[in-house]
């Protein structure tokens, strides 16, 4: 850092991102200074707890210069921003308790995987049952992403498939459940 010349604080965000990348740590600071209280809102407005926003900022803001060594920002205005709000969604993410079932296949089931499973065990066998009669693919992702709660990159990474991929066995696996799910309940009607 000897004899570099160090960001002004008149300096653009993207001068002051350049030098954080080149080691200026300076330039983290003054990022700090103009975006901390913008990012706090941002984080108010989907955590709705200061407390917890105040962390999300900072955790944020420690995890800067590795992601700023892995992306390409040309505009960090609405960047951040964006790396904030999905930060905060996937905050929010971990926090639901619930997979809700209706929602993915519209049978009103609820699964509560931290309590034990509390289904009424004619609907639990329903829906394992359901859930083996998928082909292999729509079955593990099925499993992976609403039972165990794994992320689309865990899955695509544990079942080697790309992105598209995994959104299309998603899909296709919700509808099949809820088809299979819906022909059962016709038959038992």
């Amino acid at each position: 850092m000897f004899l570099r010349r160090k960001p002004t604080p008149d300096a653009s965000d993207e001068e002051l991102v350049l030098a954080l990348q080149g080691g200026h740590h300076s330039a983290w600071g003054m990022l700090w200074d103009r975006y901390a209280h913008l990012l706090f809102g941002v984080s108010m407005k989907y955590l709705k707890d200061p407390d917890r926003s105040k962390d999300a900022v900072v955790d944020l803001f420690a995890k800067l210069p590795d992601l700023l060594k892995r992306h390409q920002v040309e505009c960090f205005r609405p960047w951040i921003h964006t790396v904030m709000r999905n930060h905060c969604l996937l905050a929010l993410r971990g926090d639901h308790r619930q997979v809700r079932w209706d929602d993915a296949i519209g049978n009103g089931i609820t699964i509560e995987p931290m309590e034990g499973l509390a289904l009424h065990e004619a609907d639990l066998q329903r829906l394992e049952s359901a859930i083996d009669q998928l082909n292999e693919t729509q079955r593990s992702c099925i499993r992976l992403f609403h039972l165990e709660r794994l992320s689309y990159a865990q899955v695509q990474e544990r079942l080697g498939i790309d992105y598209d991929q995994l959104r299309s066995h998603l899909q296709n696996g919700r509808r099949n459940l809820r088809l299979i799910l819906q022909q059962h309940a016709d038959q038992n009607a």
